[in-house]
């Protein structure tokens, strides 16, 4: 028993240490764009209507790092969330207010944010601040991912939830590009154990970004996993109903 124990905490020491390589990589990006957006804005000559764009670019690149940040704070904390830190939570609610959030972020990238979730859905048991970071890094992570993976004009990002015939609940984020998930998923786990990212076509942030996102559904309820919704594929996590009846 003990020597499980002992694995169990090397495994996640192993884990944290890769993550916080990965996590330095990915941070490292919105610095140094937001240190070129400014250098260009000192320039004098610089029109005022650019000079907008780039300030829109500057805070986009401030707030993905901002949220990378936020979602791996709750990660550390994960291990003191106890039963009475989970509510009754309305999934349609949550997949809402994060694309809303994420929607000028999809913009940058030409992608088009749709939320899809089954009628009369029961609310789930979650811890809801964890629920909605780890939502909201894996769809930023998925937007950067399926614009490197393919080059086209317009993409497609579905937040989706549905019911199984077992009654437990799926949600989660799906793309419209092949093999997509699969190579994030195994890209962001392949962290563990190496400094850098095992496959560069996966862009900056998005390995970890999904990492951050595994580990926060792990300490919930479930890791994610491949899942299809709406015709396309993606990344998902199962949470369990509520059988409260009060939800927020």
């Amino acid at each position: 028993m003990r020597k499980n124990k002992v694995d169990r905490d090397a495994a996640q020491t192993s884990q944290m240490y890769a993550l916080l390589g990965a996590l330095s990589d990915d941070l490292s990006l919105p610095l140094l764009q937001i240190k070129s957006s400014v250098e260009v804005l000192e320039q004098v000559s610089f029109a005022r209507a650019a000079s907008r764009a780039q300030a829109e670019r500057i805070s986009l690149s401030a707030d993905n790092g901002l949220q990378l940040i936020e979602a791996y704070r709750l990660v550390l904390k994960s291990s003191q969330i106890t039963d009475m830190d989970y509510e009754p939570v309305a999934i349609g609610a949550v997949l809402e207010e994060v694309a809303h959030q994420l929607s000028p972020y999809a913009k940058k990238y030409d992608t088009e944010l749709l939320v899809n979730v089954q009628h009369h859905l029961t609310p789930v048991l979650a811890h809801q601040p964890s629920l909605s970071a780890a939502l909201q890094v894996l769809s930023a992570s998925m937007i950067r991912a399926q614009a490197a993976q393919v080059r086209q004009k317009h993409y497609k990002l579905l937040l989706g939830a549905h019911r199984s015939p077992d009654s437990v609940i799926s949600a989660g984020v799906f793309s419209n590009v092949q093999g997509l998930s699969d190579k994030t998923l195994r890209s962001a786990r392949g962290l563990v154990g190496k400094a850098r990212q095992p496959l560069p076509a996966i862009p900056a942030g998005a390995a970890s970004g999904v990492l951050i996102a595994d580990m926060l559904c792990t300490a919930m309820w479930q890791p994610l996993r491949a899942a299809a919704h709406g015709g396309m594929h993606g990344l998902a996590t199962a949470v369990p109903i509520s059988k409260q009846l009060v939800f927020v």
